[in-house]
């Protein structure tokens, strides 16, 4: 067995196949919140109000999210006592079953009530698989990585968000520029749920060749694996259940609002072009992609704890920029502010694989990131559309309020990176680790 500090790399297929499912997550979030800012809400929510309709649709938004935690504790259970592969591997497939079905739904006019129903239905599913999801591939990730690269690796997985975002952005554009609002309505809309097929037929064909995390393995032999349960995870240590949380809810929050609430805010309360939007976007997924696995490298190159509290700052004056570029209805800003809030985004966002997996021991590790993360998810990322368009409402078209709320939840941020306590590999762990290299693992 190689010891972890020589420095060998994981290999090519799990890099790939656990950053698949981090960018089919974001990829679906971008094309449904581009999509509900312009087709959903009169496909499935139609009301007199667009206000009403887009309220509704991202209502079902929020339902995907409101169902991870209970996923969590599914798939974080049985992977912590079965293995990380399989479970990701049945994860992978229900979050992509659910994404491509969402494509061949019946609309409002042919259903009716039926229609959001159903939509909600898939949602929920959807969320369920997604919150087994990235706990499993960071676990899987960051016990294969060696001990001083943890954060730089574990960021990889984070690209996937970066690539998610930049083809759902792209997938978007380009159906807004080929096509009418005519035939968005009428089955252009269906086009990029059934391209997500591409990526888990991608991701499963992958993942199947993965062998288990070698840390994991080593418990595995020694039986401890048939004492874990969900219930001691949450026994063992519910501070940093509750400190994980609190470290995703503002990031979650920030990265909803530049992805969802963002372009619906560009599109239906400036009266901005569809495509400027969008395009916008894409720009900063491409910002995000190139700042995360800086984010990840500076936190093994300093302290895991200072790197994340440093971006996490820096959200509050990013969020206050966003709106104040963006009324400025400068396409030239407009793409700036994407840029900016999108770039501090990938720098938090790129640490979190490694400090969270270091807050759990390698026995609870699955289940405990996935506890905490989705519930971050809930709390920030789900209530934040929906939160911004009240908020909007209230304050007569102001979006300083948004930027204020986001400050608050930076704040919850800030108190729960203070709180970590940083759990560590064992050195039992560490010495079992074998290092792969290539494309075997």
């Amino acid at each position: 067995m190689n010891d972890p500090s020589t420095g060998q790399r994981p290999g090519t297929k799990l890099i790939i196949a656990t950053v698949v499912g981090n960018m089919l997550e974001f990829y679906d979030f971008l094309i449904y919140g581009t999509m509900t800012a312009v087709v959903l809400n009169q496909v499935f929510f139609p009301a007199s109000d667009p206000t009403v309709g887009t309220l509704l649709a991202f209502g079902a938004f929020a339902v995907g999210f409101i169902s991870r935690p209970f996923g969590a504790m599914v798939f974080g259970h049985f992977g912590d006592r079965l293995g990380r592969k399989p479970v990701l591997a049945l994860t992978l497939g229900i979050v992509g079953a659910s994404t491509f079905l969402m494509g061949l739904l019946p609309t409002y006019a042919a259903i009716g009530v039926w229609a959001p129903l159903a939509l909600t239905a898939l949602r929920f599913i959807q969320g369920f698989a997604l919150g087994g999801e990235w706990g499993g591939a960071v676990s899987l990730m960051v016990e294969s990585s060696p001990e001083k690269r943890r954060g730089f690796y574990g960021s990889l997985i984070q690209l996937g968000a970066g690539l998610g975002i930049v083809l759902g952005s792209l997938t978007v554009t380009i159906l807004l520029t080929v096509l009418t609002t005519e035939q968005l309505l009428a089955w252009g809309w269906r086009i990029p749920f059934l391209l997500s097929i591409v990526l888990v037929g991608v991701g499963m064909a992958v993942r199947m060749q993965l062998s288990e995390s070698p840390a994991f393995q080593r418990i595995r032999n020694t039986g401890a694996t048939k004492r874990v349960s969900m219930f001691a995870t949450l026994r063992k240590s519910p501070r940093n259940i509750v400190v994980t949380t609190g470290l995703y809810v503002a990031n979650s929050a920030f990265g909803f609002m530049l992805g969802v609430f963002g372009i619906s805010y560009t599109v239906n309360q400036l009266g901005l072009p569809r495509s400027v939007a969008v395009t916008a976007n894409l720009v900063g997924g491409i910002a995000y992609l190139l700042m995360a696995p800086v984010g990840g490298w500076i936190s093994d190159r300093f302290d895991r704890r200072r790197a994340y509290a440093f971006f996490a700052t820096l959200m509050i004056p990013a969020a206050f920029s966003f709106f104040w570029l963006l009324d400025t209805k400068s396409i030239a800003l407009v793409f700036i502010a994407n840029i900016i809030g999108s770039g501090v985004a990938g720098g938090l966002f790129g640490i979190q694989a490694a400090f969270f997996s270091e807050l759990f021991p390698t026995g609870n590790r699955y289940s405990g990131i996935s506890l905490g993360f989705p519930l971050g998810s809930v709390l920030g990322g789900a209530l934040m559309p929906t939160v911004a368009t009240l908020l909007l409402q209230a304050s007569g078209g102001h979006p300083w309020s948004i930027a204020v709320y986001m400050s608050a939840l930076t704040i919850i941020t800030l108190v729960a990176t203070a709180a970590a306590r940083i759990v560590g590999f064992t050195k039992q762990d560490a010495a079992a680790r074998p290092i792969v290299t290539g494309d075997h693992v």
